[in-house]
């Protein structure tokens, strides 16, 4: 019966494509789908047993053991260094809607145990060490965070903030804790994700929990909300102006976006500030420039829009055959040199990576997305964007955007975990003493 779907499937597809209402390249992402599942149910069953023996093998050889221990030294920082801020996750504790939404006692940490290996050489669960299963509704733990963050060659933290018109907020107790503990010494920014809040994790208009609007009479409220933040002094400057980043600017209308982008400015001076620096997340899915919408800079966020990849074929060595997900691989793109290429825009760009990515833990073996990435390839990656911020940016916007410092969910975290240890931390301080 699936077959028999896929290949219906199949079929309004090329007559879609046939009438001109979908692009080649959309027919041929379908087709290599339903070539990738045709591949799977052909395949024989799984041997587990053989797997096993492999798994118990690695475990045994020492040469085979991917695990860096905890730097012995610090990282000391250089003015000329570029700044290196990773976006950080508040969703580790719980809150009454996740309880009610999700079931009693729902944390990220619910989702990151639970997630399995869908094929030979998928690294899940990705579980935490050091830092452990924290509570962010404690402030504790932030302590050791910004000590690891410090040690390793981290310039602040870019925190995840979920406001929505009327001034309901989300997973916001951790940033507030955060505001009320000067001795927490580490610079840090606001990058509002002005998504709508789903069940299924994407910020789209499917099974929505919290709507977001996008209107610019909200904007007095949502300054009013933040302005504790941007006068803190450890609050992230640009020319002197608090740095605020907003996640998907392009879910406004453009006239709606520049009235709320221009009010917020206007606050702000009026409150004692010098002015605002506004970024927007690299998308390019909106008719025009980023200065047309408002914007003084750009910052990347990968995997959004990444291109040059080679796509990881897991035919042939499945653990799950039901497998649905999409797995890549970065080495390629990295060292041709084509991830570096340079990014023309009429603003400041400010370059972004990731330590790895995969959304298994969130998506299962649906629909998810692995990016399969080495220590050692993340810090060639993060080696050549310091490169292009020295070459490109003036001295004052030298900045680099890392997604993430814990988001477990994804799998894309510096924070160490039991398989790598402090890998991708040491890759930071690698990068940054070779430079």
């Amino acid at each position: 019966m699936r077959r028999i779907k896929q290949e219906i499937f199949l079929f309004i597809a090329w007559w879609v494509k046939f009438f001109g209402l979908r692009s080649e390249a959309w027919y041929q992402e379908h087709l290599s789908r339903v070539k990738h599942s045709r591949n799977y149910l052909s395949n024989q069953k799984f041997d587990y047993e053989a797997y096993g023996r492999i798994m118990l093998e690695n475990s045994k050889n020492p040469a085979k053991n991917d695990f860096v221990p905890l730097a012995k030294d610090s990282y000391q920082r250089k003015e000329s260094d570029p700044k290196l801020i990773a976006f950080y996750l508040p969703q580790f504790h719980q809150i009454p809607e996740n309880n009610e939404w999700h079931g009693k006692g729902f944390t990220e940490w619910t989702n990151v145990t639970k997630a399995v290996p869908q094929f030979i050489g998928h690294h899940q669960p990705q579980l935490p060490i050091d830092v452990g299963f924290y509570d962010l509704a404690s402030p504790k733990v932030m302590y050791r965070q910004v000590e690891l963050a410090k040690q390793y060659g981290l310039h602040g933290f870019c925190f995840h903030y979920y406001w929505f018109s009327g001034g309901k907020r989300l997973l916001e107790t951790p940033i507030f804790n955060w505001l009320n503990n000067k001795d927490l010494d580490f610079p840090f920014c606001l990058c509002w994700a002005n998504e709508n809040w789903s069940k299924l994790w994407d910020g789209g208009n499917r099974e929505v929990l919290l709507k977001q609007e996008s209107r610019a009479e909200d904007a007095e409220d949502f300054f009013r909300d933040i302005l504790p933040f941007l006068q803190d002094e450890r609050y992230i400057r640009m020319e002197g102006k608090p740095m605020l980043t907003i996640y998907r600017p392009n879910l406004f209308e453009k006239e709606e976006m520049l009235k709320f982008s221009a009010k917020l400015r206007e606050l702000a001076v009026k409150a004692g500030l010098p002015g605002l620096w506004l970024n927007m997340v690299g998308v390019d899915y909106f008719e025009g420039t980023a200065s047309e919408w408002g914007f003084d800079g750009l910052v990347e966020f990968p995997p959004m829009r990444i291109t040059h990849l080679r796509k990881y074929v897991t035919d042939g060595n499945p653990i799950n055959p039901d497998y649905k997900g999409f797995v890549y691989t970065m080495e390629e793109s990295i060292e041709s040199g084509a991830i570096f290429e340079n990014k023309v825009t009429d603003i400041p760009v400010f370059r972004g990576c990731f330590p790895r990515w995969d959304n298994t833990a969130r998506k299962a073996y649906s629909n998810a997305s692995t990016y399969l990435q080495s220590p050692e390839v993340f810090r060639k990656w993060l080696s050549g964007l310091l490169k292009w911020t020295k070459e490109n940016n003036t001295p004052e916007k030298q900045l680099i955007f890392i997604n993430a410092w814990n988001e477990w969910a994804e799998g894309a975290q510096l924070e160490p975990d039991n398989r790598y240890g402090y890998a991708y931390l040491q890759a930071v301080k690698d990068a940054l003493e070779h430079e």
